[in-house]
């Protein structure tokens, strides 16, 4: 455990009572102002990984939720053999693990419910990826073959490598991956089309020059700051408490993370109103036994639905692009209903929450 805590600050550390080898110490007046990007590209990477990691949490908790929907008589025992011989995870693949991608890879590990052997990496030097490799992750140089293979897919290339990763990838995307990108000056119109698929997931992060003397320790590692109940609440897209922060992120990012979760449940089979069940139990955290006032409910997603055929119907199949430049029904929702916003962030924050608790740290306080 001792270990554990002395890896979870960076080198600067040591240097924290001695001034004159501080890295600050070398700088002119000047420079010293351009400080303040440090702590933004920490914020944007400990928001890209948080995000990335509770979209996949939520998949997988998902799949677990609809195996037990189809077999409700299972006992206990019978759920635990289940677990081991019907994980039906989902599997994830990035492409592209250079700094953001080994941060992202380490944070999909530790929160998102991802086994090593469901964690597959393509890129151009494998070999120096040798303690992913010892914990069971694929790691490789194959493109198009990553492409094919995975559920979601996080592009984590320079914007320069794009043309080049596309042609290796175009038509090589299976019908069901979800293209996670990260290349934050590519737009989703252009990857749309360079790509040829139009399931992709993009955040679209700013920053507030009115914020750059807001707190955020650059101390702590990525993972750590998750853990932190503070950063995980602003690193979620539909945060209250944007106005603290370094960066934030257009609340867009959840309406198509859900959107395509809905698809995702169209695509295992579900009606609207078990897809609608599922949502509310593991986006919002409700249960089954305990009714609430605050759900989601079937016109919250689509404004075409039949009352007499909301049982034996699923929804239909949405369009991610579409989603992330138009209002939507859901859109409003989250506008006016702040009850059902907090029990969305309730839910984000337990992600990195479990983990904290399962090290022993304090569990975040419940709304």
């Amino acid at each position: 455990m001792a270990l554990l805590k002395a890896t979870k600050h960076s080198v600067s550390d040591i240097t924290r009572d001695l001034p004159t080898l501080q890295f600050e110490n070398a700088l002119t007046e000047e420079e010293r102002s351009y400080l303040v990007l440090r702590a933004r590209s920490h914020a944007i990477n400990v928001s890209l990984c948080g995000q990335a990691a509770y979209f996949v949490a939520i998949l997988n908790e998902a799949r677990r939720e609809i195996i037990e929907l189809r077999n409700p008589k299972l006992t206990k025992s019978s759920k635990f053999l289940q677990d081991v011989q019907e994980r039906n995870a989902v599997s994830v693949g990035i492409l592209g693990c250079g700094r953001l991608g080994s941060h992202l890879a380490n944070t999909l590990l530790t929160y998102a419910d991802v086994e090593p052997n469901e964690l597959r990496i393509s890129t151009r030097r494998p070999e120096t990826l040798g303690e992913l490799q010892e914990k069971g992750v694929k790691c490789y140089h194959r493109n198009a073959h990553l492409a094919s293979s995975v559920h979601v897919l996080f592009l984590c290339v320079l914007p320069s490598q794009l043309p080049t990763v596309a042609e290796e990838i175009r038509g090589k995307i299976s019908s069901h991956c979800i293209v996670y990108s990260f290349i934050s000056a590519v737009p989703i119109p252009r990857l749309r089309q360079i790509l040829q698929t139009t399931h992709i997931i993009k955040p679209e992060l700013s920053w507030n020059l009115d914020n750059v003397d807001k707190p955020w320790n650059l101390d702590l590692d990525i993972n750590s700051t998750l853990e932190d109940p503070n950063s995980a609440d602003v690193t979620c897209p539909l945060s209250l408490n944007k106005s603290e922060s370094v960066i934030s992120t257009n609340e867009k990012l959840f309406e198509v993370m859900m959107y395509s979760f809905i698809n995702m449940c169209t695509m295992l089979g579900l009606k609207k109103s078990e897809t609608i069940y599922i949502a509310n139990t593991v986006i919002l955290g409700l249960s089954a036994a305990r009714e609430s006032s605050v759900h989601f409910k079937i016109h919250h997603f689509t404004r075409k639905h039949s009352e007499t055929a909301i049982d034996s119907q699923p929804f239909p199949k949405f369009d991610m692009g579409t989603v992330a430049v138009n209002e939507t029904p859901l859109t409003r929702v989250i506008l006016k209903n702040e009850d059902l916003r907090k029990l969305i962030i309730k839910k984000y924050k337990t992600v990195f929450d479990k983990f904290r608790a399962w090290k022993g740290g304090r569990p975040m306080k419940k709304f």
